[in-house]
């Protein structure tokens, strides 16, 4: 992609940026992200000085992935990851017909998506590093919180013991906050009739890394498109139980970052634990049937046992 004659830098910064975080990509868990070696060349050809700052850069592209048909309110972040450095673009979603609860913000965005890809942030990249409270508790449930630095375009950087100094931590109720890749229920068996095997060994594998010290109640949605895609993800408890991300809110971001939109899926499915002292099913069918009125919902109940 060239920018137009005339253009800005910024605005050449930017197209370049969008053009490797919009490239297609055969697994849906590499959407809106930059790999560590193109951000590297990316930071070589405009001098952008480091790769923090070329997240900073990367804020307009990933505002982008925003979906807020309720408020017309678009926010973005942008992670850098621990583990790879690579890029992860994230936007806030909103969910008409549904309860103003189910939304995902642009901070909550990132967090699960480095989740999902069994890693952790670093750098978390924002326009102003006023994160909301509900944000501030999401990043709080990570093992590696401590460790995040928060950085803006007004020049902030903060740490989130800065924004959050007396935080309700995992270890309040002597648990460890959530370690992405780990495997916490290994031995979740399905009970009854299981579903093919293309839609059975993601939500197994989801299921196992849902981070539920909570309820014990781990819980996982698959959803398949039109043209046989396929996105997971597990749940993710909170510490003060509100605000915990539901699996299926989960996926929904791993279908944004995949530019995948809703309409396209054909079937949405929920694992979750049997007689369990909660019960993601009412919702998951509240809230697929909104997104994705014409997909067929499957529930498979499980057995977890830790």
């Amino acid at each position: 992609m060239t920018a137009p004659a005339g253009a800005s830098l910024d605005t050449a910064i930017e197209l370049a940026i969008a053009e490797v975080a919009d490239r297609a990509v055969a697994d849906p868990v590499d959407g809106a992200t930059i790999p560590a070696a193109e951000a590297e060349r990316l930071v070589a050809q405009f001098h952008a000085g480091s790769t923090r700052e070329l997240a900073l850069l990367a804020l307009p592209v990933a505002r982008r992935l925003s979906r807020p048909p309720i408020s017309g309110y678009r926010v973005a972040a942008v992670g850098i990851e621990t583990e790879t450095g690579d890029l992860l673009l994230g936007g806030n979603l909103e969910f008409p017909g549904t309860e103003l609860g189910t939304t995902i913000h642009a901070e909550g965005f990132v967090a699960l998506r480095a989740r999902r890809r069994g890693r952790a942030v670093r750098t978390l990249a924002l326009r102003v590093a006023h994160p909301c409270a509900h944000c501030r508790q999401v990043l709080s449930e990570s093992a590696s919180a401590d460790g995040l630095l928060l950085v803006d375009t007004e020049g902030a950087r903060l740490h989130l013991g800065d924004l959050y100094p007396w935080p309700f931590r995992p270890a309040s109720l002597g648990v460890d906050g959530y370690v992405p890749g780990r495997v916490a229920w290994p031995a979740l068996s399905i009970q009854g009739a299981a579903p093919r095997d293309d839609v059975a060994r993601p939500l197994l594998a989801a299921g196992s890394r849902a981070h539920v010290p909570y309820s014990g109640a781990p819980s996982a949605a698959v959803l398949v498109t039109s043209d046989g895609r396929v996105v997971s993800a597990g749940a993710v408890e909170s510490v003060a139980f509100n605000p915990s991300i539901s699996a299926l809110q989960a996926a929904l971001v791993e279908l944004a970052a995949a530019g995948i939109d809703a309409n396209d899926v054909r079937e949405g499915w929920l694992g979750c634990a049997a007689d369990a002292l909660v019960d993601p099913e009412p919702g998951f069918r509240a809230l697929l049937g909104t997104v994705a009125p014409s997909a067929h919902i499957g529930v498979v109940r499980w057995r977890a046992d830790a």
